[in-house]
């Protein structure tokens, strides 16, 4: 219950641009099913949280830089993620914690300076945050 509600708070980055897909009661094969997962990044799990984690460190960078040292809402997202996903430790959150500090030195890196276009970046981040944590939460809701 306690995923549920994370996963539900993470798609509310941007409650406008979360998409359900429409379900279907026809079964999948399992040709037709990686089609669709290499059409649909988000669909897999396994790949979607450590891009998400990516995504959460990108934001927090950017919130970091342009807000200052006492915006962490998007680090504090990153904790819930892993208290929910990773609380102990091991590979899956050594591999979470890796991509946010790989997305947040990403952006570092590619980002001087704050304006339209660090706002702009920050809206398409959240906006694939949010398609990503929706997907998330379609999994479990299946």
């Amino acid at each position: 219950m306690k995923r549920l509600a994370v996963l539900m708070s993470l798609a509310m980055i941007s409650p406008a641009l979360a998409q359900t897909k429409p379900g279907t009661t026809e079964p999948v094969s399992a040709v037709q099913e990686d089609a669709e997962s290499r059409a649909d990044p988000f669909r897999d799990p396994g790949r979607t949280l450590p891009y998400l984690a990516y995504t959460l460190g990108q934001l927090h960078y950017l919130a970091y830089a342009c807000e200052g040292s006492d915006a962490q809402h998007w680090r504090a997202r990153m904790i819930e993620l892993l208290q929910l996903e990773a609380p102990i430790s091991g590979y899956r959150r050594e591999r979470l914690i890796d991509a946010f500090n790989d997305g947040y030195q990403v952006e570092q890196r590619s980002r001087v300076r704050c304006g339209a276009e660090a706002e702009a970046q920050r809206r398409n981040l959240a906006r694939r945050g949010a398609q990503m944590s929706q997907a998330l939460l379609n999994e479990v809701l299946d």
